[in-house]
């Protein structure tokens, strides 16, 4: 197909051009002052545009590609080469996160960060008693029944869990700053190895991880095996315990530059926090549903 061969470069880099964004005089396709390209006229055909959706798209599938691949098979190492500048052949660390926020939230297994309503009810500690007194005092106030307060919850929690899930990449960026002061660095690296951890954490352990285990049971039950004990808590909760403060003693090595007598017990001090930090955004998502829907 015509487009998806290389054009013959026929532009004329000796033609003094101006600039018709900022007025500057200049020779090539860019203008040197604000860096305003000069459109040629096949740029502007059918075959222009299919060659450029094209190759947005290959070029956006490769990036992804790329950094996942990083961040599964070296953790820590996407971070720190865009820290250092090497930005081009990877995707935005905050694009990264939000992909796979999506994919979270369109894929959803675990109830790990949407918190339904049952799971604020029944397996939050002090908070959850709280709750039902909450919802019980709601329900008789306004004459509805709890399935359709549950529903009208569940809703809303949906779309606000989707905003405030960045206030855990926040939390996390202060609990790095704290493990590793004296490193030195600027605020936006911290930041780039909590968005890391937590496209990790969504991506892998909560999508892909977690589906894939979902088809391995679907798969095992017409061959006459139960192996839904693998989705339980003690189970999987328990595999993506020791994932998360595997990629955390990563972290702390490829990025941070800890030895790993150092990185060892700051992973397992920043899982601990992590834990914190989840069942505080689990408090203030209820809260902020509940005065809000």
């Amino acid at each position: 197909m015509r487009f998806l061969k290389r054009r013959p470069d026929t532009f004329d880099y000796a033609l003094e051009r101006t600039c018709v964004t900022c007025g500057t005089i200049f020779h090539g396709r860019y203008c040197n002052r604000c860096g305003e390209k000069v459109v040629e006229p096949h740029e502007r055909t059918l075959i222009a545009f299919l060659d450029g959706v094209l190759n947005a798209f290959t070029f956006l599938e490769g990036k992804f590609f790329r950094s996942i691949k990083l961040l599964i098979s070296k953790p820590g190492q996407l971070s720190r080469n865009i820290a250092n500048g090497n930005q081009v052949p990877y995707m935005r660390m905050l694009n990264l996160f939000f992909v796979a926020n999506f994919f979270y939230f369109f894929f959803t297994i675990f109830d790990a960060f949407n918190s339904s309503l049952y799971t604020q009810m029944n397996f939050l500690g002090s908070h959850s008693e709280t709750v039902r007194e909450m919802v019980k005092a709601r329900i008789q106030a306004e004459h509805i029944d709890i399935e359709a307060f549950r529903k009208s919850y569940g809703e809303a929690t949906v779309n606000l869990s989707k905003l405030l899930i960045i206030s855990l990449t926040l939390g996390l960026t202060g609990i790095f700053w704290v493990f590793n002061f004296s490193r030195k660095r600027n605020f936006a690296d911290y930041m780039l190895a909590s968005l890391e951890f937590y496209t990790f954490y969504l991506l892998f352990l909560l999508v892909i991880l977690a589906n894939a285990v979902l088809f391995l049971i679907r798969g095992m039950k017409p061959l006459g095996y139960d192996w839904n004990i693998l989705l339980t808590d003690d189970v999987f909760s328990s595999i993506t315990k020791v994932l998360m403060i595997w990629f955390l003693f990563n972290i702390e090595r490829n990025f941070f530059g800890n030895k790993w007598y150092w990185a060892i017990p700051k992973a397992i001090a920043i899982y601990w926090l992590i834990g914190q930090t989840v069942h505080l955004y689990r408090m203030g998502l209820f809260y902020i549903t509940f005065y809000t829907m």
